[in-house]
């Protein structure tokens, strides 16, 4: 119990500096742990005794990577009547090794693998009497962390399998023993991603149709479709006779196209045409059994030049084929396509 204590004062501290500097990502654990463990003997290992021992487990990771990390480990078990005796078994041991941890630190449920390097002491406690060997240790395992908070959360293992040698140079078999533990798990330093803001929430549709909890038989008319007469209260009560035969729906007349409030008209083509920002007259309208209309041309063509010379305005187009009869050489731009046309002119 002293050695939790000083555990959860540890990680307090630890926490109070990775608030106030920018440290790199560590994880600790601290929990109770069993160890079921292989009694050394000499001799067949059929006739080896194994002993449930309790006792805890602490450990610490510190990131190198965005998922590997260099972990350290202590556990320390026993067991007070040891084999049915008034002797007190102990064991002691640390790792240290790689970790690999599965998932980011942006999700609630993470996991692990390590693979821990040590040594394992066991020790035997008398009346003035002990008795002690330390071995070379090997354990591999992993666990879950489920964290219910940024920095705070619960760890199900390590569940570890062991290897010892403990009296191997008296002729004992070598040891398989199998460790198991869980707890409360920090992290602190490092950066860990910002949340996800959450999306907001649509609103609901409302219903075409309402009905009344006073009166459930009371529902609000849809909109009549089309084609459908709509019908007002006056109708609904007493519908009016008809007493002329109906008329049939008349289809609208096209709406002229609107004059063109702006442009100078060129008579030799018989066109009225707009500037066109310096890049040309642009046709507004075009007269009917005009030139323009005979060379196809079209309201809404750029005319860009006259006999390869380019013209600029509509004051510039009329100026040069004020002079000119004959086949004159229209260039023009529409949309995107630039071609030119012959056209005809006679005599002013």
């Amino acid at each position: 119990m002293k050695n939790l204590v000083h555990f959860a004062l540890s990680v307090l501290f630890l926490l109070g500096i990775a608030s106030a500097q920018n440290i790199p990502a560590v994880d600790v654990f601290g929990g109770y742990s069993y160890l079921n463990f292989d009694v050394p003997t000499s001799g067949v290992p059929t006739s080896q005794q194994r002993l449930k021992l309790n006792g805890w487990d602490v450990s610490a990771s510190v990131f190198s990577f965005h998922h590997l990390a260099l972990e350290g480990n202590f556990s320390d078990h026993w067991l007070n009547n040891c084999g049915g005796t008034t002797l007190k078994c102990d064991d002691f041991s640390w790792g240290l090794g790689p970790r690999f941890t599965i998932g980011d630190r942006s999700r609630k449920l993470t996991g692990f693998v390590h693979g821990l390097f040590g040594q394992d002491t066991a020790d035997i406690l008398g009346s003035g009497v002990t008795v002690s060997n330390t071995s070379m240790a090997l354990a591999a395992g992993g666990g879950v962390d489920y964290w219910l908070f940024r920095h705070v959360g619960l760890q199900f293992g390590p569940a570890d399998y062991v290897f010892a040698r403990h009296l191997n140079n008296f002729g004992a078999a070598n040891q398989s023993d199998f460790r198991v533990a869980g707890g409360i798990a920090f992290r602190f330093g490092g950066n860990f991603p910002p949340p996800e803001p959450k999306a907001p929430k649509e609103p609901k549709a409302k219903s075409g149709s309402h009905r009344s909890w006073i009166r459930p038989w009371h529902k609000t008319k849809s909109a009549p479709s089309e084609g459908q007469p709509s019908e007002t209260p006056a109708e609904s009560q007493s519908p009016t006779p008809v007493t002329s035969a109906p008329q049939p729906a008349r289809r609208p007349a096209s709406v002229p196209a609107p004059a063109p409030s702006r442009g100078m008209p060129v008579h030799p083509l018989g066109i009225v045409a707009a500037p066109q920002e310096f890049d040309g007259a642009k046709i507004l309208s075009i007269e009917p059994g005009s030139v323009a209309e005979m060379a196809s041309l079209k309201p809404g063509d750029l005319i860009k030049s006259v006999d390869g010379k380019a013209v600029r305005t509509p004051m510039e187009l009329a100026a040069e084929l004020a002079d000119k009869t004959g086949k004159v050489r229209i260039g023009i731009l529409r949309g995107t396509f630039a071609t030119e046309t012959v056209i005809l002119l006679g005599g002013h």
